[in-house]
């Protein structure tokens, strides 16, 4: 039986994204069995893929890195005893199931090299060639079996310890793939990946992340107060912010297909601190009580009112994989209450008001595209948002940003835009100041930047009064309108 690989966890273990995996197979230069790939296929397409590849060390080492940054806040680093144990018995068990298979084929080949070698004593001219002929071929394709296998036994290795470390997880009918490392939750996994799973307190009593497992093993790791009914826990529901995979699980969980199918909710949240990356720009961040956390998708808003004062919409500037820890980018504006509230150094602790979230400046599903982000001033802050749940989804397309500013230090997180262009392929970051005609040299910079500007998806977050010449400068340099996403900010 050929070692078989989901495509998530082959492209993992070789160091590319899934999407890249994909494209291969689509190519036909890589075969598939009913969405799963063969060790040995992938050996071939990749030969350079061994243990020392620097890509692969560099996933084990973020892995490692994540653990003690977990450890120093109190979590949980790595899997506890029960969940190591079960991993290394379920691949003891394979490894037994394995060697028992390679023991009855090697039975098998001895009698068939026997009964070759006794065609070739056969009286028959024709049999003994024939037989020589076979068992000639049948050596020949023995002795070229080690090259392959020494090549093959180093991802098999590499499979093995990242079995160890992270379970993966199957989601249907959606299809998504995802890890699951230490002992995260299920649920924080998922949201950690950029998936819209469905969920409410996260804290194991609304019910509303409610899976049900099809294979595999999980494991409860928080308390929960939810009551399942006996036929629910019959069919094999549980709840995914309370259990981990202990090993690769398949489960049936409902996803928000659209911006419209995440509920509007109301939240009172606190106030963590407020910093000031400009003397324009505060960057507010507030916390949501852990039974209360905030289920939006990137590039949503939602109404804040704090202070007493009436609500004012902002685009949430994080990403919805941190559903309690949200941040806001406030400009500074002369007469706008939350603005001076903001400004004005509010002590940590004050209640904000949420009520949300709002909004279609989203990623829509469908086939992916290259993006492009265009962000003017503090539209930077949906933008962000969108930026971190594109990486989360690993999908290897290309991203290149556009930051538009005003005045000096307008580009308040230049330094975040210019790490991800140093740490991520495939991301390119371009700052451009708001002076002269700075619609016309946007446009003029993109038709230079992408060969094909009709094949990507570009979103534009910007003050109201440039948006409908961004539109139709991009939608001149080529951009698809019907590809072509706006939010006013």
């Amino acid at each position: 039986m050929p070692q078989l690989l989901s495509v998530s966890r082959a492209a993992r273990l070789v160091g590319i994204s899934r999407s890249e995996l994909q494209r291969r197979i689509r190519n036909g230069d890589l075969p598939s069995f009913e969405g799963q790939l063969r060790l040995s296929d992938l050996t071939r397409l990749y030969p350079d893929a061994h243990v020392e590849d620097t890509t692969m060390l560099e996933k084990v080492e973020r892995i490692i890195e994540q653990a003690l940054h977990k450890a120093r806040r109190g979590q949980a680093a790595v899997p506890d005893m029960e969940i190591l144990a079960a991993r290394v018995g379920n691949l003891s068990n394979e490894l037994a199931s394995a060697k028992l298979e390679v023991s009855n084929l090697n039975i098998l080949l001895e009698k068939l090299k026997s009964r070759l070698h006794r065609l070739e004593r056969d009286p028959s001219p024709e049999v003994a060639a024939a037989g020589r002929d076979l068992l000639h071929w049948l050596e020949d394709e023995i002795a070229t079996l080690p090259t392959l296998e020494r090549r093959t036994e180093q991802l098999m290795a590499q499979d093995t310890f990242l079995r160890i470390v992270a379970a993966q997880v199957h989601l249907l009918p959606s299809g998504h793939d995802f890890f699951v490392q230490g002992t995260d939750t299920i649920l924080e996994s998922g949201l950690a990946a950029g998936l819209a799973l469905d969920y409410g307190c996260s804290n194991g009593n609304c019910g509303k992340c409610k899976a049900r497992l099809l294979s595999g093993e999980t494991k409860q790791v928080r308390p929960s107060d939810y009551a399942f009914s006996e036929s629910e826990k019959a069919l094999g529901f549980f709840l995914m912010c309370c259990h981990t995979a202990v090993s690769d699980i398949t489960v049936e969980a409902r996803e928000a297909g659209s911006e419209n199918e995440i509920p509007l909710q109301e939240i009172t949240a606190r106030l963590r601190k407020v910093e000031f990356p400009s003397p324009d720009v505060a960057v507010m961040s507030v916390r949501t009580p852990r039974t209360q956390r905030l289920r939006f998708l990137a590039g949503q808003s939602v109404d804040v009112a704090a202070g007493g004062l009436p609500p004012r919409r902002l685009p949430i500037a994080s990403c919805p994989c941190d559903d309690m820890n949200l941040q806001f980018h406030v400009p500074r504006r002369a007469g706008d209450a939350l603005s001076e509230f903001v400004f004005g150094r509010p002590e940590p602790g004050a209640p904000v008001h949420l009520q949300g979230p709002h909004g279609h400046f989203v990623l829509h599903d469908g086939p992916r595209r290259p993006l492009v982000f265009v962000a003017w001033d503090t539209g930077f802050a949906p933008v962000h948002s969108l930026i971190e749940h594109a990486l989360s989804l690993e999908t290897g397309l290309s991203i290149h940003l556009y930051w538009v500013a005003g005045a000096a230090g307008g580009h308040y997180q230049d330094n975040v835009c210019r790490a991800w262009a140093d740490a991520i392929d495939g991301f390119a970051y371009t700052p451009l100041p708001a002076r002269g005609d700075a619609v016309a040299e946007l446009a003029r910079r993109l038709e230079r930047d992408t060969p094909r500007p009709a094949e990507s998806d570009v979103f534009i977050a910007a003050p109201d009064e440039h948006l409908a010449r961004l539109r139709e400068a991009l939608a001149g340099a080529g951009a698809d309108p019907d590809h072509l996403f706006t939010e006013a900010v």
